[in-house]
């Protein structure tokens, strides 16, 4: 982990809106929030349904972007699908979508996890399997329906690292990692551009990245749980860190 007598890098993480009591409210899940800050790095929340306008202001404030996990779903919409989703948060997908972009074109580290790892996908052209337990030769990936945190974010199945991508340097000389798993939906046709690091034993791809890019990472499984007691999740937070730190210090003048 990162370890600094200076202020640690910046991180925007996105919220969902969701209803309670009747109260529209934004919410984001403290595990991500804990996981920033044990790396070193200050969170600040980003509310869905931001305008183009406000994350272009948001955007400078931040040295890193973190996509977080959600019970909601992207629009189908979005990847040229028509299917019913009742869980949808088409504020949340503006903002990740927009944020994406901005990311993209100003080299902006960003970081994402379940849903932000779909929503990278789709932004870039990809699509999604709405329900992979309903598509032959998947496995089921939802999560276990005991109210039991501990047993939920368990490892679920082994993922394996593709030879010559960026987890294969951070891993070597492992070849694969037991990932938790939490998600109904999956990637479909991976998006022009981006590497697969890592497969599940039913060939569902569970990170990639943007080569081109400084930072841009996603990953289908839940690493902000207990992130600093896995191996690649310490790995995966302190190169995020780091990235984040070197256009913190770019913005000092460091």
């Amino acid at each position: 982990m990162m370890n600094s007598t200076k202020a640690g890098p910046v991180i925007g993480v996105v919220c969902c809106k969701k209803s309670l009591e009747g109260y529209g409210i934004q919410s984001v899940n403290e595990f991500y929030l804990h996981a920033i800050k044990q790396f070193g790095a200050n969170p600040v929340l980003f509310p869905s349904g931001s305008t183009a306008e406000e994350i272009k202001q948001l955007i400078g404030l931040v040295d890193g972007v973190l996509l977080t996990g959600s019970h909601s779903n992207v629009a189908p919409a979005r990847y040229g699908a028509e299917h019913d989703e009742p869980k949808k948060d088409e504020g949340r997908d503006a903002l990740s979508f927009a944020l994406i972009d901005t990311c993209i074109k100003e080299n902006v580290p960003i970081l994402g996890i379940c849903r932000g790892f779909q929503e990278m996908n789709v932004a870039l052209g990809g699509s999604l399997h709405p329900k992979v337990h309903e598509v032959e030769g998947f496995n089921d990936h939802r999560e276990s329906p005991l109210n039991d945190m501990v047993i939920k974010y368990s490892p679920a199945h082994p993922v394996n690292i593709s030879d010559n991508g960026t987890f294969a340097d951070w891993l070597a000389p492992l070849d694969n990692i037991e990932v938790n798993s939490l998600h109904g939906q999956g990637v479909n046709q991976l998006a022009p551009g981006l590497t697969v690091e890592a497969v599940a034993p039913d060939g569902l791809i569970e990170a990639f990245s943007l080569q081109a890019h400084p930072f841009f990472i996603g990953v289908q499984w839940h690493p902000e749980w207990q992130a600093t007691e896995n191996h690649f999740s310490r790995i995966l937070f302190d190169q995020f860190m780091i990235s984040a730190s070197k256009r913190r210090s770019l913005h000092d003048g460091n």
